[in-house]
């Protein structure tokens, strides 16, 4: 038998972003991803906007912070709302 690769559930970034700024400050789990490269691309894109289908729901750029972690399954990306983004 061949071997399985395992799905993720897609990510509902609307929804979710639209709970971030409900709930500013407060750590989500956004997704874990099985390839690092995925989870630190889609971290990037809700930081800095540079992904449109992503990152039109996490606007302005700098609004939001994404760590990522790895763990058994993949690598996490972690976010949470801080507020309108600063200039300087």
């Amino acid at each position: 038998m061949g071997r399985r690769l395992w799905r993720r559930p897609p990510t509902n970034h609307a929804d979710q972003a639209a709970w971030m700024k409900a709930h500013p400050f407060e750590w989500l789990d956004v997704s874990t991803y099985p390839a690092a490269y995925s989870a630190h691309t889609v971290a990037r894109a809700i930081r800095t906007g540079d992904r449109v289908s992503i990152s039109r729901h996490y606007g302005p750029a700098g609004a939001f912070e994404t760590p990522t972690t790895t763990t058994e399954q993949g690598t996490t990306v972690h976010a949470r709302f801080i507020g309108k983004a600063i200039n300087g």
